[in-house]
């Protein structure tokens, strides 16, 4: 059944800038809920463009931190379209900065660069086919009226990133066949489309908005890994679900249907502050958006229920300052799980250059710096891997893997007392610097809270942690006292001193 939308009638005002508003067919669709419904199927067609495939390849932490990319995509959309002009500017200078670091040359020798016009135009516009799949799938397509309105307001955001209006067709159908032709002759199948597509859900850690009980999302992880392949594949479009020779069966379009109807059935009757998630709800409420978690990444915007893990999870410590006594040296096992779960970003198993790029960009995204103190987060970790690869890349293959970093990590601690000083201290000093947002000269617990809850961290072990590091118990965490839990992270043989279980609990 096709009906108009009650709330965009064709009339609906529209910022002179021609920037979607209030009553817009935009607000009224892109803050909802049900827009993570139709995010696998919005990352694969992005993902599925050779410059984003090479991208995510290369620079990307979605394999390691999945809901950390949905939430960031999400969270980052709400500031995009519902904050005031001077919150959505400094968002869309965010994402240009993070965006104009990642380039290269991808496994087939192609140059790459986020920044390329077309790239982002394809980005853009698969941003309003998911929200018009959204209201196809949950059978109630939009009106041709509410269609042409919503990619008329939407194509108008291309200003807003300083592209040219043209680089989208200047009306419906002429996107509908560009759509068409970028799936017959661009959009690829690769690597990350299916990582995407199915790997993805194998491995995925637990939610934060599940942390409470854990074994549930490892029973819900593995009927995922079952159902979703089919019925991801059960949205994509058919020209490119055809080049990618999938098969979708029956019940992977009745499973399609019965989630996205059921979702809308569900959440009709809900108010705004149900419906929509808590940015856009706020904006369509008329309420302020001010500096609080309800506008910070994290947690698809919960309040609290940050997903900003691995990276974020460096100052993660839990322990106690008591030695029991001799125990067998511990360093090995807390190395290699320091590797895997914060130093390899991009999940391929090694580690290089990108992947210290994209711990500084996730230490960076919700902190709402300037570009110097961007400049001086990456600067850090930058530091942080030419000290790792002049002193462990023993190949020369730019690459270093958990092998050689655990065991050159455990040679030069022992030779050299100051060699995590020369090289993680670069990165944790700008870390530091960049969460005290305040510039008190001390991180206290709702910095810590903001910026480094995650979806693998029990929310105990934050707490623990905090009170573990702040040494002289005044209700921050110094510098000196952030840097010497680092220390005993890489040098102390116990399992038991401070800053020995960075992680967590052991």
């Amino acid at each position: 059944m096709t009906a108009p939308l009650p709330a965009s009638p064709s009339d609906a005002p529209i910022e002179p800038s021609g920037f979607p508003g209030p009553g817009s067919v935009t607000w009224t669709l892109l803050g909802q809920w049900r827009m993570a419904l139709v995010m696998p199927r919005l990352l694969v067609l992005q993902a599925a463009h050779p410059v984003v495939g090479a991208g995510l390849a290369k620079h990307s932490t979605y394999r390691t931190h999945p809901w950390r990319r949905v939430d960031h995509t999400l969270i980052s959309l709400q500031r995009f379209v519902y904050a005031p002009p001077e919150q959505r500017h400094k968002e869309v200078e965010r994402i240009l900065r993070a965006h104009r670091r990642i380039k290269g040359t991808d496994e087939r020798g192609r140059a790459y660069a986020a920044g390329q016009p077309e790239v982002r135009a394809w980005v853009l516009g698969t941003v309003f086919e998911a929200m018009s799949s959204m209201e196809r799938l949950a059978g109630r397509p939009l009106t041709a009226a509410d269609e042409a309105r919503l990619y008329g307001e939407w194509r108008a955001t291309l200003g807003a990133f300083g592209l040219e209006h043209d680089l989208l067709p200047p009306d419906l159908d002429g996107f509908w066949e560009y759509f068409e032709r970028m799936q017959r002759d661009v959009l690829e199948d690769n690597t990350e489309v299916r990582f995407l597509m199915r790997d993805m859900y194998r491995g995925a850690a637990t939610p934060s908005v599940l942390e409470w009980c854990p074994s549930l999302w490892a029973l819900m992880r593995s009927s995922a890994a079952m159902l979703m392949p089919g019925a991801v594949a059960a949205q994509l479009p058919r020209t490119y679900r055809e080049r990618l020779h999938l098969h979708v069966g029956q019940a992977d379009l009745t499973l399609s249907r019965t989630v996205h109807r059921t979702a809308r059935t569900a959440m009709e009757p809900l108010p705004v502050r149900s419906r929509y998630m808590p940015i856009a709800a706020a904006a369509m409420s008329g309420r302020a958006l001010e500096k609080t978690a309800e506008v910070r990444p994290g947690g698809f915007g919960l309040p609290g229920a940050g997903l900003l893990a691995r990276p974020l999870g460096l100052v993660r410590a839990v322990a106690s300052a008591a030695v029991r006594g001799p125990e067998r040296d511990c360093r090995a096992d807390r190395l290699g799980r320091f590797f895997s779960q914060v130093l390899d970003q991009t999940g391929d198993g090694r580690i290089d250059a990108h992947d210290l790029q994209a711990m500084a960009r996730a230490v960076c995204w919700p902190l709402e710096l300037s570009p110097e103190q961007e400049d001086k987060v990456y600067a850090g970790f930058t530091a942080w891997w030419e000290h790792m690869r002049s002193t462990m890349d023993t190949d020369g293959d730019a690459h270093i893997s958990k092998e050689e970093w655990i065991a050159a990590t455990l040679r030069n601690c022992d030779a050299d007392p100051a060699y995590v000083r020369d090289g993680v201290h670069h990165a944790v000093r700008a870390m530091f610097e960049a969460v005290d947002t305040d510039g008190s000269g001390g991180i206290d617990r709702h910095e810590y809270r903001t910026v480094f809850s995650g979806g693998r961290i029990d929310p105990g072990d934050l707490d623990r942690g905090f009170d573990e590091l702040d040494v002289d118990k005044d209700g921050t965490i110094s510098l000196s006292e952030l840097l010497d839990g680092f220390t005993a992270f890489f040098m102390a043989r116990e399992s038991n001193v401070s800053g020995a279980q960075l992680l967590g609990r052991a």
